[in-house]
């Protein structure tokens, strides 16, 4: 790191950083050089960077420390180094949806919503992050990319899709990242990685292609660098033809929740189907329950909502959605992730017939996760059934790479907004725990989670040196 870098700005958080451009102690051009720095000597051990764009980064960061020496910053991101997940536009970027047969397209030449919307705020954006093929796996192994690791530990999964920017996160690259979300893709990176990050309301955060299920999602640190990325992003733009208008207190700051007594919170251990919760995160749940408890909260145990064959329907969906874009690589396609392939394979064909029953009942479905919400105000639920498995593995049924992601995959279809933030350990992997709430609630879960951290009493000693080993990942907070 260069010598006039200080240490301790590597990790810190979004509003430390604020008062330092404010006060003149760093630049977003010094920041940027940490970045960079910083990033040279992690990367090697984590892979989390698809690709870098340093020159327009310099640019950016260069305009931003003109405007904070005139006091003319544009918002709570200026000069902030943040990155973008390989499958967001970013001009002058590559797209490559972490498949080797994309590579060697053209670099984009415009900016997804998520992206313009941080350029708008003079965000800096350093890279895009790796990620699987496709987007349909939920771990970070990559036909192009090679395999994604977690920094807590080098030789456990990072989660997916939005592996590179969990992974960046939790080691300190950058102070905020935007990832896309179809069955978790955020909240399972940041279960893994113990970050925050949140799916917000289907339609809040505009992207492209539109989508009723897929959506982009803020990831950080910290609830309160979370809540202003998403403030930043959580903006209507037209050319998604499914995106919501402006929330109308938007530019309101999200006020801090200092009471919680009434709320009824919701606790899902099972979902009837699927990889049950293990004992360190039945053991993490039940701590967040009781301090909502202790706090005047109503804990309601939530049966479980499914049945025990509910999972097929979704996979139906997910792997028509795969196969078409393996289909649309011809020949090419055999340079695709072979695991992955192989899922896709050995299902068989799908009619458009079975398609239709899939989606049916999958609705079907959603219909009667939405009815066993109405007694509860928020959703209290694991993240991830386990806390880690092997950087190699696909997920942890390979035959059925999604499958784990049972706890995420629902507030997808419901268009729910869901937030996963760390709560506890096991073996120096972190361990999250999920909150949702209904449609349009984004500010309130954003809140409430804000609450909730504030009371875990513990703080994260960040891997800003990737470990081979689990580590002590928790430390007591001053």
């Amino acid at each position: 790191m260069p010598p006039h870098i200080r240490p301790s700005l590597i990790g810190s958080t979004i509003d430390t950083l604020r008062q330092d451009f404010a006060s003149g102690a760093t630049t977003p051009v010094e920041a940027l050089a940490a970045t960079i720095s910083h990033m040279d000597r992690v990367q090697p051990a984590i892979n989390a960077i698809a690709a870098t764009d340093l020159d327009g980064a310099l640019v950016a960061a260069e305009a931003s420390a003109r405007r904070w020496a005139t006091g003319d910053q544009l918002g709570p991101l200026d000069g902030v180094p943040v990155t973008v997940k390989d499958s967001v536009n970013a001009v002058g970027l590559p797209w490559r949806h972490g498949s080797l047969p994309n590579d060697g397209l053209p670099d984009a030449t415009l900016d997804a919503p998520p992206t313009a919307r941080l350029r708008e705020a003079g965000a800096v954006i350093v890279a895009k992050t790796t990620m699987p093929d496709f987007g349909m796996l939920a771990s970070g192994v990559s036909s192009l990319y090679g395999i994604v690791r977690n920094p807590w530990d080098t030789e456990v999964t990072p989660g997916g899709s939005s592996s590179g920017a969990g992974a960046s996160l939790a080691a300190g690259l950058t102070w905020g990242a935007v990832g896309t979300d179809i069955a978790g893709s955020v909240r399972l990176p940041a279960a893994h990685c113990g970050i925050v990050a949140i799916k917000p309301t289907q339609g809040r955060i505009s992207h492209l292609a539109p989508s009723t299920v897929r959506s982009a999602g803020p990831m950080a640190r910290t609830v309160a660098d979370l809540t202003d990325i998403y403030r930043v992003i959580a903006r209507h733009d037209p050319r998604d033809t499914l995106s919501l208008p402006d929330e109308a207190d938007r530019e309101a700051p999200i006020p801090p929740l200092d009471d919680v007594r009434g709320l009824r919170i919701g606790l899902l251990t099972d979902m009837g189907y699927g990889f049950a919760a293990d004992a360190p995160t039945l053991r993490t749940l039940g701590a967040a329950a009781e301090v909502f408890a202790d706090a005047g909260c109503t804990i309601t145990e939530m049966p479980a909502p499914f049945a025990a064959d509910a999972y097929d329907a979704l996979d139906t969906l997910y792997l028509v959605r795969a196969r078409a874009e393996l289909e649309a690589f011809g020949e090419r396609g055999i340079q695709v992730l072979p695991g992955l392939v192989r899922w896709i394979v050995d299902a068989g064909t799908c009619s458009a017939t079975d398609y239709e029953r899939a989606l049916g009942r999958v609705m079907q479905d959603q219909m009667r996760w939405c009815a066993a919400q109405e007694s509860v105000d928020f959703v209290l639920a694991p993240t991830l059934p386990s806390p880690a498995f092997p950087a190699t593995d696909l997920g942890m049924n390979p035959a059925r790479p999604l499958e784990h992601c049972s706890f995420t995959a629902w507030f997808n279809q419901t268009g729910q907004p869901a937030i996963s933030l760390p709560f506890g350990d096991d073996a120096g992997h972190p361990v999250a725990v999920q909150l949702a709430g209904p449609r349009f609630s984004d500010r309130r879960v954003l809140a409430l989670a804000g609450w909730l951290e504030g009371r875990r009493g513990r703080g994260l000693d960040w891997p800003l040196e990737p470990r081979t080993q689990p580590g002590a990942v928790w430390r007591e907070q001053p």
